[in-house]
């Protein structure tokens, strides 16, 4: 059966892959989404598309699991993975990953191979099963959206520097986690510097106030960067770092601690959360918002919570 998130994806029987490739994408070239096409060819019946746009891609990716297609396979960074996701949540499509990305977050904390071919042959050899996510349901004053956190979102800095790192899309691609570097001190150092705290965050019975908010869902996590960031111990829900006033200082010493898997929570004006199921974030004026790295817009109120739904994922 389809979806069933204990079978092998070995079998007698050719079954149906969608594969989204976003071109645009930093390691992306046709010589390799040719070589992924041949391996994926006769395991699977391969079906490759090219969406115009992030909404084109969920666009593909609801119709092939609306028409029974066993992977949707999305070739590029954790932005076509992320909007892919979106539309397999609940059903029984498998998400596949090919990263050709900057960071590719998402099948590094799947431990997906680095190199496309490989992945490739993790496709074919490799086994489905479900994962957590969060879902993240945002009211602004143009109406209300939802939307997936495959491994991390994110309300106030690191948001901010993707909307200036997104305002010139060309250094993104050819600069990748240099270019977040540049755009993380410039938003810190110029918009962060002396910020007030504009955001009432909530959990259970906890709150507290804070100019950004980190939610991660899996272990790793990246902030603006290609290394991994660990913001706790980790836990069964989500992990959630409050963060009153978002200084350099801080946000130096919350990295260096994260980066050698130590809990942040010591740092004074930071709060870790663990094993939190639903987190309410407050913003006034509205808050630029993320999840998995794209930017989704400004709201109000900012919701996320452990989504019950499964979504299904190749692995090795």
């Amino acid at each position: 059966m389809a979806g069933d998130p204990h079978r092998s994806v070995r079998c007698g029987v050719v079954r149906r892959l969608v594969l989204i490739a976003n071109p645009v994408a930093s390691g992306f070239t046709a010589a390799m989404h040719r070589e992924v096409t041949r391996i994926l060819t006769g395991p699977y019946d391969v079906t490759a598309v090219w969406p115009e746009s992030p909404q084109s891609a969920r666009s593909q990716a609801a119709d092939a699991a609306a028409e029974g297609y066993d992977v949707v396979a999305a070739m590029g960074g954790d932005g076509v993975v992320h909007q892919v996701a979106n539309s397999l949540i609940g059903t029984n499509t498998a998400l596949g990953v090919i990263p050709v990305g900057t960071t590719n977050v998402l099948a590094r904390v799947l431990g997906i191979p680095s190199k496309a071919a490989d992945a490739a042959e993790g496709l074919v050899s490799g086994d489905i099963r479900p994962i957590s996510v969060a879902s993240v349901r945002a009211d602004s004053a143009s109406g209300t959206r939802e939307d997936l956190a495959l491994f991390a979102a994110g309300i106030g800095l690191d948001a901010e520097v993707v909307a200036k790192a997104e305002r010139n899309p060309l250094r993104k691609v050819s600069f990748g986690a240099l270019h977040y570097a540049r755009s993380t001190a410039s938003v810190l150092l110029r918009d962060f510097r002396r910020r007030l705290p504009t955001m009432r965050v909530t959990a259970g019975d906890t709150s507290a106030d804070a100019t950004t908010v980190l939610v991660q869902v899996h272990d790793l996590y990246t902030l603006v960067s290609g290394a991994p960031l660990r913001l706790g111990p980790g836990s069964n829900g989500l992990t959630v770092a409050v963060i009153e006033r978002t200084t350099a200082t801080r946000i130096t010493r919350a990295v260096s601690r994260g980066l050698t898997s130590r809990d942040i929570a010591g740092i004074g004006g930071i709060d870790v959360w663990q094993d939190v199921s639903r987190v309410v974030i407050e913003a006034d004026p509205p808050a630029w918002f993320e999840a998995d790295g794209e930017l989704l817009g400004r709201a109000f109120q900012i919701e996320v919570a452990i989504d019950e739904r499964p979504l299904l994922v190749v692995t090795p």
